[in-house]
């Protein structure tokens, strides 16, 4: 009877050390660390992109507002002596955008070149244009002669 035995090699695995030198996969360190980098990436362009949202409605409410005030200080001027509306809205052309405006009597003594009569009819307006959610105000003040036709 002849026995065979079977010699391995092998090294012995130090403490620390894994069973296999070359491994395929990341460690879950490493993956953790990748998945929060991405985190942050995607959190700065969402934030950049809601910014970016942002100024686009400003600048459009910027450019749009002094011409609603334009269009309602035409239509004062056309009867500013008798004019009684204190607010009012822009219809279906702007929805949501709406105004108001407060008329008071603005007496300006210094000026000594135009009669006391007309003096009177100085009309101080303050006009305030306001966007849907009324996030977002223009306003302007301006004086008008009210002369009775």
């Amino acid at each position: 009877m002849t026995m065979f035995f079977l010699k391995t090699a092998s090294k012995p695995i130090s403490p620390g050390r894994h069973a296999r030198e070359n491994t395929g996969g990341f460690t879950l360190l490493e993956v953790m660390i990748a998945v929060s980098i991405i985190a942050l990436v995607f959190v700065s362009l969402f934030r950049m992109q809601s910014g970016t949202i942002r100024l686009a409605g400003t600048g459009s409410f910027n450019v749009l507002a002094p011409a609603l005030a334009g269009q309602v200080l035409a239509e004062m001027e056309q009867d500013l002596a008798d004019w009684n509306k204190t607010s009012g809205d822009f219809g279906e052309l702007y929805p949501g955008y709406k105004w108001t405006c407060e008329i008071s009597e603005s007496v300006l003594n210094d000026l000594d070149f135009i009669d006391e009569d007309k003096n009177k009819a100085f009309k101080k307006i303050r006009l305030k244009i306001m966007d849907r959610q009324e996030q977002q105000t223009y306003e302007i003040t301006t004086w008008r002669l009210a002369l009775e036709e």
